[in-house]
């Protein structure tokens, strides 16, 4: 019976194990960092180019969503920028990198650059959210945004440095709350 019990502790603690690990490939952890079907350096775009947060990411003051930005925004810029300058190559990515990356946007909108024109043929972009609330969670980003005037930061972390985005804080329901304490909202 002994050996029983046993094997059932080790069948609970396995099984544990792995729904944590299900969790956290749903995106709902700390430090959560997929690798994108086209790469995004908000160090160059937040950061070097100093890109407002809400350029990108306008549904933040209107709406519950922030929204990952349709390609067409990109577009808004990189339709005149088919590529970096030499200084905005960084020590982990270089020049011709991201060019490459510039090339899959053009490809996923239909942009012929020699023509100036778009091609009609697109292709979606299947970016992977990274900032994931369970479905039982409310909450509004234009809430926080526009009323009570939260910098994107406070929550997303220094997005500016990340050359690659993550999950900054861990987004849990006592994180929030302690937040809602220290603000006596």
């Amino acid at each position: 019976k002994a050996y029983i019990a046993l094997g059932s502790i080790i069948l609970f603690m396995i099984g544990g194990y792995y729904t944590f690990q299900g969790a956290q490939g749903l995106g709902r952890s700390k430090d959560y960092q997929p690798e994108q079907p086209i790469f995004y350096s908000h160090t160059v775009h937040a950061g070097i180019n100093q890109v407002n947060c809400l350029y990108c990411h306008g549904g933040a003051q209107e709406s519950k969503h922030a929204n990952i930005p349709s390609v067409n925004v990109c577009m808004n810029c990189h339709k005149n920028i088919a590529e970096v300058s030499d200084t905005t190559a960084t020590p982990e990515y270089s020049k011709p990198f991201y060019d490459g990356e510039i090339q899959k946007l053009y490809k996923a909108v239909g942009w012929d650059q020699s023509t100036q024109k778009y091609t009609g043929k697109t292709e979606p972009v299947k970016w992977i959210r990274i900032h994931n609330l369970p479905d039982f969670v409310y909450f509004n980003h234009s809430q926080h945004v526009t009323v009570a005037g939260i910098e994107c930061q406070t929550c997303h972390g220094p997005v500016q440095t990340f050359e690659v985005m993550k999950q900054f804080s861990p987004l849990t329901m006592g994180w929030c709350v302690n937040c809602h304490r220290k603000t006596e909202v």
